[in-house]
Parts: structure tokens; C-alpha cells; sequence
């Protein structure tokens, strides 16, 4: 494991945050960058990378003063391109999700979901996740050696979404090019034909779901697509199609499982480089709340966040100016030291585990988020049950994340599994 402190002095037009090799392990630039300018304005980007702790906390508890309604495909040069409009009028173009967006999209947005996802609504799916982790590690029974992100990390969380969603299994085959579709735009690394496949295929995924909403006008059934179509006819809320597409398709399945399979895989590729927690969690399996809470500051799924200044202001002793795009980088805030004693280990004592941004504060906090601490705990509970230990698979390449600007997925991880004797 690399000492981020030993790079806090090495000079900031070293680095180029848009350079997938720098995105491969950005956390010595993220230790230069606290060290020596915090609020960074990134060469020729025309945004201000934001990297410590408090700087990010302060930006975050003023949601009115640092807007959250900015896209990432409108940033590049030239903005949305021909292609991908095209594409899109076979369908419906994307809203803003719920996580970037403001008042009162925001607001009528958050309250729909968020008594979707109630600590009582969690504890009655927790069967259905531990269900689920179980019966993907049962069909790996005999094997030592596989990729654990096409084998479980991926299928895990969306499973459980997909049956939430209302989603028939015979069709979940679909949806990890969708997803994949849906999250990779806003990685601000993709080709320009990329770019118009990903908008090809979450068309393709709008008429599937259009049609599910429809045969559940007719047919209603204990799922979320029912509950949108309850929604779309409450004078409250009052979704139209283009709505509750968006729900559907970002707010609940991008986001419902795409950064919980990074984490679950982050968390394997941690244990593997330390292993030192694993035999506390065997003795006190209460410490997977915390190593959840660890994993997610360690290897924060989504790295940034952008907001925008909506008036003159001073961050950090800096001059902002109305207009200005910040970058809030939760993966160097997460492992401030300031705020973290041995911030780049697993510390399953730590004071405050849940104290990090991961998952946001405030009105953007992440409704979710008790689903992704319940599937990472119901993974790793089920993971150190079957297995002794953890290594990477023999003869197997250094593992690679998708170049990204804004989230941390590996694109497989290839393990070796020593299993238990009970």
C-alpha cells in the first residue's frame, strides 16, 4: 500500500485528473492537492477541484449558494453533441437525477423516494439481499478462481433492485449494458460514438420500461414501477412518462447499483491488500457496519460531484464569481488526515465511522444509502462465512478502474478463494 503523504509536495502541473493513468490511483495528487491548494483551479478545465474535508462539508451544507443542477456531458467542448440528440428524440431525453438537480425538481423527486427507502422498508429487504449473496456464492460452489465483479459484486446489488424495481429476472441479462450506457456518459472520458451508443441503448431501456409502466396501469403489483404509476396520477407529484423514465432509469437503476458494485468490489480489492481486519470481523461480525462505513471513505464510489457557485462568493480565502463550476472530490476529502487518523487503512474502531462524504449530507444526501451499507454488509457477512481467504488469481494483471472522472469502478477482479471448513 502506497503512502499518499510521501507525494504532498510534488507539484500540482504533475498531474492531470483527466488522465485515465492518474485516475488509476489518484490519491497522491488528491494528498498534493490538500497539502498545497485545497480549492485547485485545474489547467485549461475551467473548474476548481475541491479536496479537503472541511472545504467540501462547507460547500455541501450550502446547497442554495453551491447548486448541485450541472451536467457533466453539457461540460465537454461543443456540449451535447448532434448524435446524441438524434438519438434520444426516438425516446425521451434524460432529466436531471435526483442527485443533480435543485429545488423543486429536487424536492418533489426526493419525496417520492424517500419513503421508498425507509429503515423499515430496509429491514424487510434485508432477507431478500442476504438471500441473494447466498445463492450467487452457492453457485460458485467448486470454484476457487473466477472475476468477481461479473460473478457477484455486479449481480448482487442489481438483483436485489431489479426484483424491487419489478424487473421479470429473465430479462437482467439487459441490464448491465444499460447500465453501463446510462453511467458512462457522465465519466467525461467516453468517445464521441461512445457516447451515441450509450444514448441508443438508454432509449432502447425507455420503451422497455415505458412498456412495463403501462401493464402496470392495467395490472398493479407490489414493485416500485407500481408505485411510479400511483405517482404519475397523485396531484402532488403528477410525473409524466418523461419523469418517472428518468426515476427508473437513473434514480433507481444507475443508481441503485452501479456504485454498490463498486464499493462491494473496492472492499474485496482492500482485503486483499490488508487482510489484518478480516479475522476481527470473524470474531465480531457487528464490525461489518463499520468496514462498510471504511470501504465507503476508503474508496469513495463516487470520486466527484460538481456544483455551481449562484453568486459572488469566498471559499477557502478564494473569490468565486457567479457561474463558477466546482468539482467536490469525496475520494480526497474521505481520506483527509486532518479528519482521519491513518487515513489510507482500515480502521474498524474508527470514532465516527459514518463521518465520511461518501454518501453525501444534507439535502443531498444519498436516499439510498441504508440499501448500499445493507448489501455491503450482507456481502462481506456472506463472503468471510464461505471463504478462508482472499488473493488475487495467479498470473492475473494489476486490476484497472474504468477511466472516469467521476466514479471508481474496477472492470474486473479476478480472484482466488480459499473456502472455509465449518
Amino acid at each position: 500500500m502506497t503512502d499518499d503523504r510521501s507525494a504532498a509536495h510534488r507539484p500540482l502541473a504533475d498531474y492531470d485528473l483527466m488522465d485515465p493513468k492518474v485516475q488509476q490511483c489518484p490519491y497522491a495528487f488528491y494528498a498534493s492537492a490538500r497539502a498545497q491548494a485545497p480549492l485547485y483551479r485545474m489547467p485549461d478545465r475551467g473548474f476548481w477541484l475541491v479536496t479537503s474535508f472541511d472545504l467540501c462539508r462547507e460547500v455541501m451544507r450550502q446547497p442554495d449558494l453551491y447548486a448541485s443542477g450541472v451536467s457533466p456531458m453539457a461540460l465537454k467542448p461543443g456540449g451535447v453533441s448532434e448524435g446524441v440528440i438524434a438519438e434520444y428524440a426516438k425516446g425521451w431525453l434524460p432529466l436531471a437525477s435526483c442527485s443533480t438537480s435543485d429545488p423543486p425538481r429536487h424536492t418533489k423527486v426526493r419525496d417520492f423516494l424517500e419513503p421508498l427507502f425507509t429503515n423499515k422498508r430496509m429491514r424487510e429487504i434485508r432477507p431478500l439481499i442476504d438471500r441473494t449473496a447466498a445463492q450467487l456464492l452457492d453457485a460458485l460452489e467448486g470454484r476457487t478462481e473466477f472475476d468477481f465483479v461479473h460473478e457477484f459484486s455486479h449481480p448482487l446489488p442489481m438483483v436485489v433492485i431489479a426484483e424491487l424495481i419489478g424487473v421479470p429476472q429473465v430479462d437482467l441479462a439487459r441490464f448491465k449494458a444499460w447500465s453501463d450506457a446510462i453511467v458512462e456518459p457522465f465519466s467525461m472520458m467516453v468517445s464521441p460514438e461512445r457516447e451515441v451508443e450509450c444514448a441508443r441503448l438508454v432509449v432502447e431501456m425507455q420503451h422497455y420500461f415505458a412498456a412495463l409502466l403501462e401493464a402496470r396501469r392495467h395490472a398493479p403489483r407490489d414493485d416500485l414501477l407500481t408505485e411510479l404509476v400511483r405517482a404519475a396520477d397523485d396531484p402532488a407529484l403528477g410525473f409524466d412518462l418523461q419523469e418517472q423514465l428518468t426515476i427508473i432509469t437513473i434514480d433507481l437503476l444507475a443508481s441503485g447499483n452501479e456504485t454498490t458494485t463498486a464499493a462491494i468490489t473496492s472492499g474485496l480489492k482492500l482485503l486483499i491488500e490488508d487482510p489484518a481486519p478480516i479475522a476481527e470481523l470473524r470474531r465480531d461480525p457487528s464490525l461489518l457496519e463499520n468496514l462498510a462505513e471504511e470501504i465507503l471513505r476508503l474508496e469513495s464510489p463516487a470520486q466527484g460531484m460538481f456544483r455551481r457557485v449562484t453568486r459572488d462568493t469566498t471559499l477557502g480565502g478564494i473569490a468565486l464569481r457567479e457561474g463558477e463550476l466546482l468539482s467536490l472530490r469525496f475520494g480526497s476529502a474521505n481520506r483527509d488526515e486532518s479528519q482521519f487518523r491513518d487515513a489510507e487503512r482500515i480502521d474498524l474502531h474508527r470514532p465516527q465511522p459514518g463521518k465520511h462524504l461518501a454518501l453525501g449530507i444534507g439535502r443531498h444526501h444519498c436516499i439510498g444509502s441504508q440499501l448500499a451499507r445493507q448489501e455491503l454488509v450482507s456481502a462481506f457477512g456472506a463472503l468471510l462465512d464461505r471463504y478462508e481467504s482472499f488473493a488475487l488469481a495467479p498470473g492475473s494483471e494489476a486490476p484497472q478502474y474504468a477511466p472516469s472522472f467521476f466514479g471508481r469502478n474496477l472492470l474486473e477482479l479476478r480472484v482466488s478463494m480459499v473456502p472455509r471448513r465449518h
